[in-house]
Order: structure tokens, then C-alpha cells, then sequence
């Protein structure tokens, strides 16, 4: 078995009837080389000192007590001191199954990748499994599955090189941090291996960051998107982050009441032109709206207006 570093950050807030079955599932791993650097980010609650006691009692952990910056400053930190060869994240209110580090850690080896990745068990409010398959995927080949969501932009559920890391850090008091930052992350990667086991489990709760502001939530994954498609324009992967942004499209198209607020539809007028320069210039055109179309048949009809020229979309 490798005898490699493997650095786990947990940015921690408000979670008090969460982290004990958090931090039991990192602390048991069946693998121990670990470096558990838990991020009290100012959590008003019994968070830091239920840190405290666990540093206590296991001389892995490392606890960073600071003022609330958010999610994004809170694993930032953790970065900042990390030493392991591998980075891992473990948000606060999930738990991992007691053989996700050791098997990450052996697909990275077997295949000579840069990140590994695993399938994601939703539960709460909703119940579902995401998983992936087992497969390899070049840089371009991830970026491509990334850009288009067909692979999703969670930091969670994966295992990284900690050299992928080296002057990239997440956005500080920004929503979607995770989006705005894997295709850089993907950019830096050699090769990505997938297992198509399940180990990470994300806890799904009405008071979560994501969960409430609906409006909020729309406008930035949209903006995210809009700014991938942007980041690729003129390359390979253009096609591939428009299809991305549509996809993002239907958080809007699914309340139509946002489209009515001015900046919502400034946001959706952006997309409208961008549309219009991937008809001009990509010759996978009727490509792309197939694989729309299997997304969301009404978002495919959305879209076949714009291709049209209608200037008034009803929505």
C-alpha cells in the first residue's frame, strides 16, 4: 500500500448536529497516513470545540480557528498549510465511507492520474446516485465531460494531486466556487481516473447555502457558465462550455418569474449572443441541439427559437 500523504480539508460552520458523524468517518479511514486539517470558520455554534476535543485525541488533526469568511476562504486556508502529496475535501455536513481515501489513492497509482473520482450518494431532502462508470479520461476528454456537465464540477468527491493546487485557490464570497475553479484544475490534470463506486455521500438539507436564494443561485450559475463559455471561446472546448451554459439555462427556465428582473434577462441576453456565435461559427451546431435536446426537450425548444432570430422569447 502507498505510503503517501493524503491531506483532508474541512471547512467547518454551523453543523453541530452534523460534524460528529463527519469527522468519525475521516478519522476511521482504512487509510491512516492522514493530515485532517479541520477550518473552524467562526461557526457560531459547538463546532470548535468539538475540533478541539477530536485534535485531542488523534495527533493527525490540525484545527484553524478564523473569523466567517465562507466556504471558499475556509478551504483556502486549509490549502494554505496543507503538506500532504494529495488533497481531499470533506464538507462538514457529509461523510465518506471508511475506504474512499484508500481507494482514490489506488486508482491515482494504478493509472498514473492526476485525480481521481468517485460516485456521489445524495440524501435528504432527495435520494439520488451519480456515478460514472469505470474509465480514463485524457485532460481534453475530462474538460470536454466537465464543460458540458455530463461530469459534475464537485471538489468533493475526488482526490487530487496536491500539485494541481499550487496557484489555484477557490473564490473568496462567491456562490458555485467549486464550477468557477475545476476546469482550471481540469487544465492542470494529465489523466483522470473514474471508479464507479460510490464512497462520498452529500447530505442534502433545506438551510444549506445552495438550498435557499433561488434567485441568487440562478444568477450565478448562469454567470459561472457564461464565463467558462467566454474562458474557451475560439478553442475546441467552445461547443462543449456553451453546451454547458445552456444546460444552466434551465435553473432560470424552471422559474419563469426570474426572466421578468432586468438582470436575469441581461444574463439571458448574453447567452442569446453567444448562441448566435456558436451557430456562425461551429460547424456541430445541429450536434450541439441533439445533445440539448436530451437534456431538456423545453429547453431545446427555448433554444430553437433564439436559432430563429425571434428577438421576444416568451418564456
Amino acid at each position: 500500500m502507498s505510503n503517501k500523504k493524503i491531506s483532508v480539508i474541512v471547512p467547518i460552520y454551523n453543523v453541530e448536529q452534523y460534524i460528529i458523524e463527519c469527522l468519525d468517518s475521516i478519522v476511521n479511514q482504512s487509510y491512516k497516513k492522514l493530515e485532517i486539517i479541520l477550518v473552524d470558520d467562526g461557526s457560531p455554534d459547538n463546532c470548535g470545540k468539538i475540533c478541539d476535543e477530536y485534535a485531542k485525541k488523534d495527533s493527525r488533526i490540525k484545527v484553524i480557528h478564523q473569523e466567517n469568511g465562507g466556504l471558499s476562504a475556509a478551504r483556502n486556508a486549509g490549502l494554505d498549510v496543507a503538506t500532504g502529496e494529495y488533497i481531499g475535501f470533506v464538507d462538514s455536513d457529509d461523510y465518506i465511507e471508511m475506504n474512499f481515501f484508500e481507494e482514490l489513492l489506488k486508482s491515482i497509482e494504478e493509472y498514473h492520474a492526476s485525480l481521481a473520482v468517485c460516485g456521489v450518494k445524495k440524501f435528504g431532502l432527495e435520494n439520488r446516485m451519480e456515478s460514472y462508470g469505470n474509465k480514463q479520461l485524457s485532460s481534453s476528454e475530462y474538460l470536454k465531460a466537465l464543460l458540458c456537465g455530463t461530469v459534475k464540477s464537485y471538489s468533493c468527491n475526488k482526490l487530487y494531486k496536491a500539485s494541481l493546487f499550487e496557484i489555484i485557490r477557490f473564490p473568496n464570497g462567491e456562490m458555485f466556487e467549486d464550477l468557477k475553479i475545476m476546469h482550471l484544475i481540469g487544465e492542470k490534470t494529465t489523466l483522470v481516473s473514474f471508479t464507479d463506486k460510490t464512497f462520498y455521500n452529500y447530505r442534502i438539507r433545506q438551510n444549506s447555502i445552495t438550498f435557499n436564494n433561488k434567485g441568487t443561485k440562478a444568477k450565478d450559475y448562469l454567470t459561472a457558465t457564461h464565463n467558462r463559455s467566454e474562458r474557451y471561446k475560439g478553442t475546441e472546448l467552445f461547443i462543449f462550455a456553451i453546451a454547458g451554459e445552456f444546460r444552466s439555462l434551465r435553473v432560470i427556465v424552471s422559474d419563469m418569474s426570474w426572466n421578468k428582473e432586468k438582470e436575469y434577462r441581461d444574463l439571458f441576453n448574453q447567452s442569446k449572443q453567444l448562441f448566435k456565435i456558436c451557430k456562425k461559427e461551429i460547424k456541430g451546431f445541429q450536434k450541439l441541439l441533439s445533445y440539448i435536446y436530451l437534456i431538456s426537450p423545453k429547453l431545446y425548444l427555448l433554444l430553437k427559437k433564439i436559432a430563429l432570430n425571434i428577438s421576444s422569447i416568451d418564456i
